[in-house]
């Protein structure tokens, strides 16, 4: 194969042209060659790669696991992938002589492999990250000898001092390129690299192919993310590390200071961002090569106390008030601190002053038609999803046919299918998760597409931004209602026990008339015992306290107070152990102590209907309820159907409810 190359070395300071009109698109075949192909980043560029005619070879340690990871992420067409079986930490990179004459086929390398993990011990990181540079360099000089490599593209952490125009420039005559030692003995690595393992080897591994790139005069683009959340729109963050450490701190309130100040920051970027500049690379016939530092200008970006307050605030908890500084604060951590914190002194390593040379990616991203990397509109959902991932630890992964995204400003689980769209909300101590039973029902009896809504600061879903006193109620209306405003045609709208309360809301002050409502239990009176009313009288921390520290044991005790009926053993232990899980964030706890003062300090006029609505409205009560009276104020024309089941009749007879609605749906045509 006929490549056209650039023989220039790697400039880190310029590109050749720094404003061309478009990115030069490559017109010959593409081959890449991809390491960290089932991690964080490497699914999200797999997955964008998806569009492209380039063909992947993917080194793995295993191609089942490897394609069960991608499959999971929403990768379907495998038929332009091929697995090559090996290991970064291997001797090299364990591929076989046939495993090696497939990857010499790549005219592409991106190298994105290594483990996040900051508290790596020294042996491990240099076996992974030194190991892995050596191999995947000696691959790029057979290849640049062989038939000519058009690009290297290196993914290296944004706190590697390389490529910084105010740092030594590396060359091959400073320090002999494969010296194994070399680089433990650098100056820069003295001064910059004393205490993380993990971010010294990776930087080390930085500086070596750098220096290799330089020395076998092949093009090398070096991609410096920053701390990395989710993509666009959910913010789903798998990866805990990073600003997850922060969030488990914080939510466990173990956080009592601000480490470092406003002269501090932390710099973050969606991995769907990274993977585009990824993709957009490779699609570069002549590539120039540069360094690209991946994140926002710090003037920009919010500094450590803004930040701090804003998890605070999404968390519902106190924001701590002092700064300290970062060496204290890992000197505190070093001598016993973790303990208190459950973080290690590695994971402020991220936390900097510095302020980083980012003209390099202006221009890069100009070609992208994108601006730099922004995620304050995002950072409220990878926070709520952040915090529900440590509330429900154990949490089984969703059926295929169901994807986790956002709509309006919720996180929603969808269902696709054809016609009319079912939206359902929860109740109290639930979320959409529960909701699924009954998704799965309705779809298979309709057909329909599903939407299970999880309510503002329930699930996934961010804390709602109407912050006034008692505006609880006021607040999930409008977020429902965002929902909503993305549906254009009619809608079935379902609510459960307090979530019928809010979507009743959202059809009366929608003004549309193409909503069908069905009420589920519907709450909008004190609940029938002496107890629950007197502690919704408390204050709301009070509140939220108690909720936080209710056992699986102690809801299955009160749900079954509060049913005359039989529940399924299996069924109830399952929901109580996930209500209890979920509560254990004081971010689902608190919204929930919201909505039980808005139940106990309201009478029965919450929610008025008109005739009109009153005509496409169903209520379905469960007779066996001992927890809450049947609302008085239900308008004559609003059709009503009674169960012999208690409250949580749609999460433990979900096959029964959606038969009841479907019937619904059947005589209204």
């Amino acid at each position: 194969m006929s490549i056209h190359n650039s023989s220039s070395s790697l400039n880190a300071e310029r590109e050749t042209d720094p404003n061309p009109a478009k990115n030069n698109m490559a017109t010959e075949s593409t081959t890449i060659l991809m390491t960290g192909s089932t991690g964080f980043i490497g699914k999200e560029a797999i997955k964008q790669l998806g569009n492209s005619e380039a063909q992947l070879l993917l080194l793995v340690r295993s191609e089942s696991k490897a394609r069960m990871v991608l499959n999971a992420y929403g990768v379907t067409d495998f038929s332009r992938i091929t697995y090559i079986q090996g290991d970064l930490s291997a001797p090299g990179l364990g591929l076989t002589k046939a495993d090696r004459e497939r990857a010499l086929q790549a005219n592409i390398i991106i190298h994105a492999g290594g483990t996040m993990d900051v508290t790596l011990q020294p042996k491990v990181a240099e076996q992974i990250f030194m190991n892995g540079a050596r191999g995947m360099a000696e691959l790029a000089e057979d290849i640049q000898r062989t038939h000519g490599l058009r690009h290297f593209i290196h993914v290296v952490g944004f706190m590697s001092p390389y490529g910084r125009k105010d740092y030594p420039s590396i060359s091959s005559s400073n320090e002999g390129v494969g010296d194994k030692s070399s680089g433990k003995n650098s100056l820069i690595s003295k001064v910059f690299h004393s205490e993380s393992a993990y971010e010294h080897m990776k930087f080390e591994a930085d500086r070596y192919i750098r220096q290799h790139a330089e020395q076998h005069s092949y093009v090398l683009s070096v991609v410096n993310p920053s701390t990395i959340v989710g993509p666009y729109p959910t913010g789903a963050t798998e990866q805990t590390g990073g600003i997850g450490m922060m969030i488990q701190a914080m939510r466990r309130r173990r956080m009592p200071v601000i480490p470092g100040g406003r002269e501090h920051w932390l710099p973050l970027v969606s991995n769907d961002v990274v993977a585009q500049t990824l993709v957009f690379l490779t699609q570069d016939s002549n590539p120039s090569g540069g360094t690209y530092p991946l994140l926002s200008r710090k003037a920009d970006s919010p500094d450590m106390k803004e930040l701090i307050r804003l998890l605070a605030a999404e968390l519902d908890v106190s924001a701590p008030r002092w700064s300290v500084p970062l060496p204290m604060i890992h000197a505190a951590m070093k001598a016993g601190g973790t303990k208190i914190s459950g973080i290690p002194p590695e994971s402020i390593a991220f936390i900097t002053k510095q302020e980083f040379e980012v003209q390099q990616t202006e221009r890069l991203f100009q070609r992208m038609d994108q601006k730099l990397p922004e995620v304050s509109e995002l950072l409220p959902y990878v926070i709520a999803d952040l915090d529900y991932r440590f509330s429900y630890p154990s949490q089984e992964d969703l059926p295929k046919s169901w994807t986790r995204t956002r709509k309006g400003s919720l996180a929603v689980l969808v269902h696709e299918g054809q016609g009319e769209p079912w939206v359902i909300v929860h109740g109290l101590m639930s979320s959409a998760d529960d909701m699924i039973p009954l998704g799965e029902a309705l779809w298979s009896m309709t057909g329909n597409p599903i939407w299970l809504v999880d309510l503002a600061g329930f699930g996934r879903s961010p804390v709602h931004r109407n912050k006034a006193r008692g505006a609880a109620f006021k607040g999930q209306v409008e977020a429902v209602r965002s929902v909503l405003d993305e549906i254009q045609g009619p809608i079935k709208l379902i609510g459960h026990s307090i979530g019928a309360a809010i979507v009743a809301g959202v059809m009366q002050g929608s003004g549309r008339e193409d909503i069908q409502l069905a009420m589920l239990q519907p709450v909008w009176g004190a609940p029938k015992a002496g107890m629950q009313r007197l502690i919704s009288r408390f204050p709301r921390r009070m509140v939220q306290g108690l909720l936080s520290r209710m056992t699986p044991q102690q809801v299955a005790g009160q749900l079954k107070r509060a049913e005359a009926s039989e529940i399924d053993p299996t069924l109830l232990e399952g929901y109580a152990r996930r209500a209890s899980s979920g509560l254990k964030s004081p971010r689902i706890a608190g919204a929930n102590a919201d909505l039980l003062h808005w139940i106990q300090s309201h009478s029965n006029d919450k929610v008025s209907q008109t005739s009109a609505d009153a005509q496409r409205t169903l209520m379905v009560w469960g007779t066996n309820d001992k927890g809450y009276s049947r609302p008085e104020n239900i308008h004559s024309s609003v059709q009503r159907v009674e169960l012999p089941y208690g409250h949580q009749f749609p999460l433990f007879h979900a096959e029964e409810t959606a038969s009841l609605l479907v019937e619904w749906q059947m005589k209204r045509r």
